[in-house]
């Protein structure tokens, strides 16, 4: 039997490692992951972790999975982590929310939002739009605030970017805001094509591998459905600009941080800089971190024009925009630095 501790420590390198360790033992007969070191846990470790053992054990189904050290551990129970990922202990996914400030796992099928819009008679956007205020107002336990209106865009733009670009049946998520350390975490994990397949649609996007097509999304301007000869309705107040992930990022970067994966490989951003993450297992689909710092946070209309007029500046910089290459992502983002 081979056995994999998990770590305690809520570091993305940590979590990396320890699904790299799990995908080393795909020829086990049997696999025990101890989960006595597990203190501290925050949302991305949940939605990741959950994910890559699901995607584990169906891509190795002679793999025989077993837990032990889980049964003390109430907070990720109650926030129905292990249930995520089948194992019979605590909550369930889509339990009703706490009386804290935080959004358990939470799975959501696309065909609902689907389903409400026609319900409703409404467009999905908007339905993903109310859904995004709502955790918004979950989360900082306020109606209105510059928090609330921060939170209602980042949430949104990330969902819609799920629902829009990845074909992904479902979206999983987790939250928590921890107002004595002004810091609200959330993240967003999908099952779908990841972002290399999706931008290859874009005709002028060059992307050999994950880490070029990471550091194209994160570019102001960029989409696989906004490009010169696509088919655009500039009437509907929902069409993609290709703006979405770059705002979400230079919101975070305020003190917080903004972490994206896909594939083999994935880019960290804060006010420090960038770093690149190499993955020795697979993120299939996509995986979102934000975390926010509130006493940062401004007036989201004024925030939201300064960092649009900045990011066209930037890009306009770049020479050879005719095809983006992931040359010019990366030269980009370094000098969105400055």
């Amino acid at each position: 039997m081979a056995e994999v501790f998990f770590p305690n420590s809520c570091t993305e390198q940590a979590i990396f490692n320890f699904c790299d360790q799990v995908s080393q033992h795909s020829d086990a007969d049997e696999l025990l992951i101890n989960f006595s070191n597990l203190g501290r846990i925050e949302p991305f470790t949940m939605v990741y972790v959950a994910k890559f053992i699901r995607d584990f054990s169906r891509k190795n189904p002679k793999v025989s999975m077993s837990a032990i050290g889980h049964h003390e551990k109430e907070y990720a129970a109650n926030m129905a982590f292990f249930r995520a990922f089948g194992l019979k202990h605590g909550r369930e996914p889509n339990c009703t929310n706490g009386n804290g400030n935080f959004v358990p796992f939470t799975i959501l099928r696309v065909q609902t939002i689907v389903d409400e819009a026609s319900k409703e008679w409404d467009v999905e956007q908007n339905i993903i739009e109310k859904r995004a205020e709502q955790l918004a107002q979950i989360l900082s336990r306020q109606d209105s605030s510059h928090l609330v209106d921060a939170l209602t865009f980042s949430i949104r733009e990330i969902l819609r970017n799920v629902f829009e670009h990845s074909n992904s049946k479902t979206i999983e998520y987790c939250a928590q805001y921890w107002p004595a350390y002004n810091k609200v975490e959330i993240a967003v994990v999908d099952n779908g094509i990841g972002l290399g397949a999706s931008l290859k649609n874009n005709p002028f996007i060059q992307v050999d591998s994950h880490c070029d097509a990471i550091q194209q999304a994160l570019m102001p301007a960029i989409s696989s459905k906004n490009y010169k000869g696509a088919v655009i309705d500039k009437d509907d107040p929902w069409h993609n600009s290709g703006f979405g992930l770059y705002m979400i990022n230079r919101i975070c970067r305020l003190g917080g941080s903004f972490t994206l994966c896909s594939g083999d490989h994935g880019i960290r951003l804060d006010e420090s800089g960038k770093s690149h993450i190499e993955l020795a297992h697979l993120c299939r689909g996509t995986a979102v971190r934000m975390v926010l710092n509130t006493n940062r946070l401004t007036k989201l209309s004024e925030m939201l024009s300064q960092f649009r007029d900045e990011g066209y500046e930037v890009a306009k910089q770049i020479k050879g925009v005719g095809i983006y290459t992931a040359s010019a992502a990366s030269q980009m983002l370094s000098r969105d630095f400055k």
